[in-house]
């Protein structure tokens, strides 16, 4: 989730990903006679996690998207996915966009390669959702996308950024960003690699836009 002043974006980070140890240590020699103590285990995922910035970006001012229906099955549960939980609240369903979607994918496939899970820092206009997961299991679209929705526990409706029963926008971001009324448009990707699995969307025109409402 990213967070936009009056004209900004709001950003927010997964709700599935934690803190992980210290990079481990090469220990020191021992001698041959005693046992060399047994290598700390990978704790798997990223290997640096940037927590989400709470201050707003300045907007950018981009094109409308285009919008064109999702090109295969798991496009077409993510967005289906979105569109129910925008149902239940009275928001507007979302149409799919190739752009966002080749855009969420060029950055899912840049920290999946380099080990971090952040927000995209460029100016690219647009809001984002990211998620991660990893361990000896898979997720399904629609539990990636569920775990934003969670987040609804501590929504309160109100005009961003208090929004949140928490007093931190934060803690909702994601949720706000999926049921904001005046996005249109999504388009998300999953890239994996090892046991990691993450899940990127962009969103136009963003939400999480400071003194409106979702």
């Amino acid at each position: 989730m990213i967070r936009l002043a009056s004209v900004l974006v709001a950003a927010s980070l997964t709700s599935a990903c934690a803190l992980l140890p210290s990079p481990i240590r090469v220990p020191a020699p021992v001698p041959v006679s005693a046992p060399a103590p047994a290598a700390p285990a990978d704790p798997g995922g990223p290997r640096w996690i940037e927590p989400a910035s709470p201050a707003p970006r300045a907007a950018v001012p981009i094109a409308p998207p285009r919008d064109a229906p999702p090109s295969d099955v798991v496009e077409a549960r993510l967005l289906a996915a979105h569109n129910d939980e925008r149902r239940r609240v009275g928001a507007p369903p979302l149409l799919w966009s190739a752009d966002l979607e080749v855009e969420a994918r060029g950055w899912a496939r840049e920290l999946i390669a380099t080990g971090r899970f952040a927000h995209d820092p460029r100016p690219h206009g647009h809001g984002e959702n990211l998620w991660t997961g990893w361990g000896d299991r898979t997720w399904t679209p629609e539990e990636m996308v569920e775990d934003w929705i969670e987040e609804r526990k501590d929504y309160r409706p109100g005009v961003f950024p208090n929004v949140s029963r928490t007093g931190n926008w934060t803690a909702v971001g994601h949720y706000t960003q999926l049921i904001w009324a005046g996005t249109t448009h999504v388009g998300c990707a999953i890239e994996a690699r090892g046991d990691q699995q993450l899940l990127a969307c962009r969103y136009a025109p963003p939400g999480n836009v400071d003194g409106r409402r979702p």
